[in-house]
């Protein structure tokens, strides 16, 4: 605690006597700008806009960047570290070509592709890769050969022994890279942005620095260092998530200062949230959000930055959806301990039942202020869909209006988390209503309307005790199933329309490898009345929606740069 408390207080401290010392005069204002004067140039700065289209931009030349450098470098240092060939033909241009600055190669670079975007990405590949690359190779020599001898003793082929064992054993290794490779990334970026640019923070920095603004200045490299920080959190947090046995092992040998015991309560509780929101779910709502950000792309439209907010409100919504749900329909007695669906955090106590209203507010909370932000920068169009999702994600469950207890659920989820989710997300990037994107919108609300409809489907005989009247227990069992075919074949019959009439590029029809699974879910789902069984109906269900969505997705990304 006492740490933290440091760790905290001396960069408030360092910030304290700057200020202090500027106002003392003993620090030359016209060299030091005073700390407050920064965050009040930084607040003016995105008032205006212009500091999210500075970060947007030099964030989008990043992460393209590292990915077109760190992707090669990965497969080709996974090939250098298994095969000795490889490594001599390789090894000694890497260890070259290495130690070169990549901001002395911007000239030669800028002479073959010229002063636009391509120059500045490839500077940023070019930082990334070798780094990269070295440190994967790295990591596979160090993996102790008996392990590959275990592998090939027990029958293993060379790609079960690259995915199985050299992969996973070099993870941290190609981690370690990539970490360094994002801060080369961000160093470059700001460096080439000096040249050539009209937009990005380096730009920023560089010009307020011509005409002697400090404040400017010193507020640019505030927001370099604060996206270098985010930066190096994302790729912790996505380290911990790939390897696991890592951060175990670190938090074994951490400092005795920490109880292992405040941790462990710690994790718990953590998990015990991640397990309350459901995130297995989040798909019906990050696939919308996604292909609406595809066809904004194929249309001509895309903002990476807010790409990013839209998809992170969406799913704070339908978070808050889902923790108003368990609320509402355990109050209801809608949901018991020997319950299939929900995630039993309220009948196992492992929290209260106000704690989940409460998540559930912060939840709609967080994605109503995301809304506001996009609102003043897409207009009151979506202003009037963020507040009908809040209304529709707390009423889903909640009286007085209930929708999934008067046989509205289905439609209300189409609606919502189909065209709803499409639209909004494309209007935010081409900031116009496009009623194309509205149909190709609508196979995916077919299919998320079918994973609730396969949830009702298997609950009809329990919502009945209660009197939660769903469309599959006003209909009956054997409607329902026509209902529940009906959703999956209303999917591939506007897939196809919307790729006849050119509105979808025709590498969507990839998509259409899925239809022999909705087929086998539409049978299954006739054959039998098992509660178990319904059940993986309803997990199937929700994997088409993701696979069906991913594709369709592709599609569009390959129609992006196949024309």
């Amino acid at each position: 605690m006492r740490n933290r408390l440091l760790s905290f207080l001396s960069p408030v401290a360092l910030l304290v006597a700057w200020e202090a010392l500027v106002r003392l005069k003993i620090l030359d204002i016209r060299f030091f700008a005073a700390p407050s004067q920064v965050l009040g140039r930084l607040v003016a700065m995105a008032a205006s806009g212009m500091l999210m289209d500075d970060v947007s931009i030099s964030l989008q030349r990043i992460f393209l960047g590292f990915l077109l450098g760190a992707l090669p470098a990965i497969a080709l240092g996974m090939l250098m570290g298994l095969s000795s060939p490889v490594r001599a033909l390789l090894a000694p241009i890497a260890a070259a070509i290495y130690p070169i600055p990549k901001i002395a190669i911007l000239p030669m670079i800028i002479i073959l592709f010229g002063l636009g975007e391509t120059s500045k990405i490839l500077t940023v590949a070019l930082s990334v890769f070798f780094l990269v690359l070295l440190n994967t190779a790295a990591g596979v020599l160090a993996i102790d050969p008996k392990y590959f001898d275990i592998a090939r003793n027990n029958g293993a082929s060379r790609w079960q022994i690259y995915w199985t064992v050299a992969f996973p054993a070099a993870l941290p290794s190609i981690m370690t890279g990539c970490q360094l490779g994002m801060g080369f990334a961000l160093t470059v970026i700001v460096g080439t942005e000096f040249l050539g640019a009209d937009r990005g923070i380096g730009y920023r920095i560089w010009t307020s620095y011509q005409v002697y603004d400090i404040e400017t200045t010193y507020a640019g490299l505030v927001v370099t260092a604060v996206i270098g920080w985010l930066l190096t959190i994302l790729l912790q947090e996505i380290e911990h998530w790939i390897i696991p046995w890592r951060a175990a092992g670190q938090v074994r040998t951490s400092s005795v200062h920490t109880s292992s015991q405040e941790q462990s309560s710690m994790k718990r509780y953590a998990g015990i949230w991640l397990k309350a929101v459901r995130p297995f779910s989040f798909t019906a709502s990050v696939i919308p959000v996604v292909l609406g950000g595809a066809a904004a792309a194929y249309y001509g439209f895309f903002n990476p930055w807010l790409f990013l907010l839209t998809l992170v409100g969406s799913v704070a919504i339908h978070a808050g959806t889902n923790l108003a749900n368990d609320y509402y329909d355990h109050m209801k007695g809608a949901d018991g301990p020997d319950s299939l669906g929900p995630s039993k955090v309220i009948q196992q106590g492992e929290l209260s039942p106000r704690a989940v209203l409460g998540g559930a507010i912060l939840a709609f909370a967080l994605g109503a202020a995301i809304g506001l932000y996009l609102v003043s920068v897409a207009g009151s169009f979506i202003f009037w869909l963020g507040v009908f999702s809040i209304l529709a994600g707390f009423f889903y469950t909640a009286s007085p209006a209930a929708l999934a207890y008067i046989g509205l659920g289905e439609i209300t989820v189409f609606i919502f988390m189909g065209p709803v989710i499409v639209l909004g997300t494309y209007y935010v990037q081409a900031q116009q209503v496009s009623w194309p994107v509205v149909l190709l919108s609508l196979p995916i609300g077919f299919l998320v309307a079918a994973i609730l409809h396969a949830n009702n489907l298997r609950d009809i005989e329990g919502d009945r005790a209660i009197g939660k009247r769903t469309l599959a227990s006003i209909l009956g069992r054997h409607s329902a199933v026509i209902e529940y075919a009906i959703l999956l074949g209303g999917c591939y019959l506007f897939l196809a329309l919307i790729i006849a009439l050119g509105i979808a590029p025709l590498w969507t029809i990839i998509a259409f490898l899925t239809l022999p699974t909705a087929i086998s879910l539409a049978r299954r789902a006739a054959s039998t009345v098992d509660t178990k069984i319904l059940n993986g109906v309803l997990r199937r269900t929700a994997q088409l929606h993701t696979n069906f969505g991913l594709l369709m997705i592709a599609g569009f990304v390959i129609g992006l740069f196949v024309k």
